[in-house]
């Protein structure tokens, strides 16, 4: 049985969904498709797809971010990810939260210097810290961003 996503964010705790793999169907339909073949795993050059508890696959980002190749794709006998021409892989960008060492005081610049798109920058907030800022028409949702992250600060969300 197949359960709509706000019973299955309900039955989660209202913890959001995993981030499937890039061009994933939406979340029914994909778990209708989805075999848990293991197929995007295997093929994924970074190693980012892991497995959830169900055994679908999910990114992992603390192993790196995602170069929008293709292979998990190319490699989807089941239709789970599809490619839609001119749509973007997804709709994720990055995001900070409060325990970001920036915003306590401590220069780190590692998620900026990760971000090849550079829709990461640093400018002064009031009390004189450099935050950093994401210009989100920039961010690709890579997450090379998240898994370089000392404190685990930064996520994804739609």
């Amino acid at each position: 049985m197949i359960m709509n996503s706000d019973r299955r964010m309900f039955l989660r705790g209202g913890k959001p969904l995993p981030i499937r793999p890039p061009w994933a169907l939406p979340e029914n339909e994909f778990l209708t498709c989805c075999t848990r073949c293991g197929d995007c795993l295997i093929h994924c050059p970074q190693g980012i797809l892991a497995t959830d508890w169900l055994g679908y696959p999910t990114v992992n980002f603390s192993k790196g971010g995602c170069t929008f190749c293709g292979a998990c794709v190319e490699h989807c006998s089941e239709q789970a990810l599809v490619i839609v021409e001119g749509q973007p892989p997804w709709h994720y960008k990055a995001e900070f939260t409060k325990t970001c060492l920036n915003s306590q005081g401590i220069t780190c610049r590692t998620c900026g210097e990760q971000c090849d798109n550079n829709a990461i920058t640093f400018h002064p907030s009031p009390g004189g810290r450099i935050l950093p800022q994401l210009t989100s028409t920039l961010c690709s949702g890579c997450g090379a961003c998240c898994g370089v992250c000392p404190v685990t600060a930064i996520t994804l969300a739609l």
